[in-house]
């Protein structure tokens, strides 16, 4: 009977003196990542990318994201083609303690650009994210992210190169820091 008495104190004892959950609720985010980007049927070949992006939590599970992201492929004409993008959506996101995967879904403007950007050059599209963050601190987070972007009009004709923005994928290496919990 004694040992019963023992464990319930420790076990209260415990949660008494256990730290508080670190949630990121009410939590605003900003960074970058440097990263790549491949079309996927394209003769283009990888290239560089930058991203910034900014997010605010709606709760521990949800954020509220923009996105912009920029990236270049060299043609074998020697010149290049950009492809820049503004996006904003909603992220679901998994914390486990210092740990958060997440995956999202964003709409935006993509446009391209460079030496020769073809005269209707922008479209509607659509991104789905994939990514998770390592906790440095409650305020600095490094993370990875993968994301797939898809082209809301008709992909032939829509930028006026051929098939070449049908879609493409973006990795990046980002960092951020956090503030207002």
């Amino acid at each position: 009977m004694r040992s019963k008495w023992i464990s319930a104190f420790v076990a209260l004892a415990a949660l008494a003196i256990a730290p508080n959950a670190g949630a990121f609720e009410r939590q605003w985010h900003v960074g970058g990542g440097l990263g790549v980007a491949s079309f996927v049927s394209s003769d283009l070949p990888m290239g560089p990318a930058l991203g910034l992006h900014g997010a605010y939590g709606l709760s521990d599970m949800f954020d509220v994201r923009l996105e912009l992201t920029g990236s270049r492929h060299e043609q074998s004409d020697g010149s290049s083609l950009d492809l820049y993008s503004a996006t904003a959506g909603i992220t679901y996101k998994i914390d486990v303690i210092e740990w958060i995967p997440y995956a999202g879904l964003l709409v935006g403007y993509y446009w391209l650009g460079g030496e020769n950007p073809p005269p209707d050059s922008g479209a509607l599209g659509i991104s789905t994210a994939l990514g998770i963050d390592y906790a440095l601190s409650r305020s600095f987070a490094l993370g990875l992210q993968i994301r797939y972007h898809g082209n809301l009009n008709d992909p032939p004709t829509s930028l006026g190169y051929d098939d070449r923005f049908g879609s493409y994928f973006t990795g990046f290496l980002r960092a951020e820091y956090r503030w207002g919990w």
